[in-house]
Order: structure tokens, then sequence, then C-alpha cells
């Protein structure tokens, strides 16, 4: 435990410098948009900005992963890394730990400068709902973490852990939508499609915490009542929303899994891996038929767009490969992407 608690302490001190830059940004950022936003002609105009502390905690629940896990993807850095007397597990968990409590830092830091200026310079907003959409927000931030440390983990490389970071943020919403779309529909009546189809959105990794803050955005930002147009349009995605309250204990299960998923993944590879083609199921083996079928099914003839799809998963198969000689299977799998296109044109 005393090796694991001063090897968390020099990743906390490395990492220092980028987490104060980070929060800096993110505290400028923050200050300029709210500052835009309580500053309106009108007090039943003006919003909490919110929506900026969503997306700076999307921001840095995706990066701060992939910058405290880079130096895995380095052979010659391993070599140095696996040295310490440290085991796999608490290896891994040693820098989840140190990520996210940078994340942790760079997030309160902005929030509450935030929180702390709209009280000071507002008095038409319900901020005692703020404490609780900060807990909430907290809860979503160790979702997504865990979900692209998870991610990220699976490529050998930095190059290829972003790319497959970057699709792995719409691919089940694609999918969802792809199913809910076109093999889905005829089975439902137009209500029930609807309600089916509305799910498709929170297959996107950041849908949560969006949905979280505009729940939170209707409940705090009370001087929009006056505002009749403003008012039902923020109201009825919250309402749509809260309807869909599973949705977020849906997401959470994912983030425990993807937490699991990290340190299993961690200690079950090796270091030769490293640099090496990303050959992990979560990857590109199975990213690109994700896409490629579900892209196909959702145009119901042959024409220049389905083409393209094709094409694209071709190249999907060259990058993965590192080559332009693909393997048997590659090919075979791009071929079934005909069936797709034929199953789009039936339904």
């Amino acid at each position: 435990m005393k090796t694991f608690g001063r090897y968390l302490l020099y990743r906390l001190e490395n990492s220092a410098l980028r987490t104060v830059i980070f929060t800096i940004i993110a505290v400028v950022i923050t200050q300029n948009t709210i500052s835009d936003c309580i500053d309106r002609v009108a007090v039943e105009y003006s919003s909490t900005g919110l929506y900026i502390l969503a997306t700076v905690l999307g921001i840095i629940c995706t990066l701060i992963p992939i910058l405290e896990t880079t130096c895995f993807k380095n052979r010659r850095n391993l070599d140095t890394l696996y040295f310490f007397p440290l085991k796999r597990w608490k290896m891994a968990a040693v820098h989840f730990l140190s990520g996210f409590i940078q994340v942790l830092v760079i997030y309160s830091v902005t929030f509450f400068i935030a929180y702390g200026y709209l009280a000071a310079n507002t008095d038409y907003f319900a901020l005692g709902y703020m404490p609780l959409y900060y807990l909430f927000s907290i809860l979503l931030g160790f979702v997504m973490y865990s979900f692209f440390s998870f991610i990220f983990g699976q490529a050998n490389t930095v190059a290829d852990g972003v790319v497959i970071c970057i699709l792995w943020m719409f691919v089940l919403a694609i999918v969802s939508l792809a199913i809910t779309g076109q093999i889905l529909r005829p089975y439902f009546s137009a209500k029930g499609w609807g309600a089916v189809s509305d799910l498709s959105g929170w297959g996107i990794a950041y849908a949560p915490i969006n949905n979280l803050t505009v729940i939170f955005q209707d409940l705090i930002e009370v001087n929009k009542d006056v505002v009749d147009y403003n008012y039902h349009g923020s109201a009825m995605y919250a309402d749509r929303y809260i309807s869909q309250m599973y949705m977020f204990f849906v997401w959470g299960a994912i983030g425990i899994a993807s937490a699991v998923g990290y340190v299993v993944a961690f200690v079950k590879k090796g270091a030769e891996k490293a640099g090496e083609i990303s050959s992990s199921i979560f990857g590109y083996k199975l990213l690109i038929p994700l896409y490629g079928y579900s892209l196909l099914t959702m145009f119901d003839s042959l024409d220049f767009m389905t083409v393209l799809i094709l094409i694209a998963m071709v190249i999907g198969y060259i990058v993965y490969r590192r080559s332009f000689k693909l393997k048997a299977s590659d090919l075979i799998c791009t071929g079934c992407g005909v069936i797709a296109m034929i199953l789009g044109a039936m339904f």
C-alpha cells in the first residue's frame, strides 16, 4: 500500500502542471460563456450557461484518460514502468485514480467559481439545485471517464486509441438508429416507433451529461417561465429525459463495467503488444462492420452513398491492417455489406 501511495503521489505531481493549465483554460472559457449568458437585455432571456460546465466535463473526461495512459502505448516506456515493484492491477488502479482526481480538480474548481459568480451576480435563478447538479454530474463524469479509459486501453497505439475513442462516441447511436429506423419501424405504430426511436440519442457517449444538464437548466432557470416559446421548448425536452430516467442507470452500468474492464484488460495485455496492430474486439474489428452495416441499412438502393460507404469500409480495414493487402475475412466482411443494403431496401 505504501508503494501504491507513493506511485499515486508521483503521478499526481507529474501531472500537476497539466491539471493547472487545463483548469485555467476551463475557468476562463466557462466564465466568459456564463458572463455572456447572463448579460441580456431582459432577465427572462438570461440563462445560467450550465451547458458549458457539461461541455468542460465531457472534454476532460475524454482527454485525461488518453493523456494519463499514453505511456503504456510505448514499449520503451513499458519496460521502465513494469520494473516498478507494483502489481499490474495496482498500477492500473493508480493511473485510473490519478486521472479521475485530475478530472475532479479541474471540474470542481471550474464549477464552484461559476456557481459563486452566478450567486454574486444574479438573483433570478433557483441556484439551490446547483449542488445536486454537481453531485450527479460527477457521477456521470465517472461514467464517461471509465468508458474512455476502457476504450483507449483497447488500442496498442496512441493514434489507434484516439480514432477508436472518436468512433465509440457515436457508434451506439448509429446502430440504434439503423435498427429502429429501418428494421423495426414496420412493426411499431407511429407513436410506438417514435418512443423507441427517441432513445437512439442516448447512444451518444455525451448524451447522459447533456440530458442531465437540460433537466437542471429547466429547474434552475425559472425566469424563463415568462417566455412562452423558450419555456415550452426546454420543458418539453426536460420532461422527455425525466421519463427516460432509466437510461441514466443503463449508462451507470456501462461505466462500472468499463472501469472493471479497464483493469482486467490492463492486467492481461502484454508489453509486447505496445505499438502493434490494435486487434481488440472492441477496436476496428467490431467498429468497421458496425458502422458500415448500420449506415448501409439506412439506404434503400445502390447509389453513390452506398458505394462510398463500402469504400470507407475498405479504407478502414487498410488502416486496421496497416497494409493494402487485406485478409479474406476483411473482404468477406465488406462483401456482407451488400446484405445490409438488401435489408435496407426491404424494410
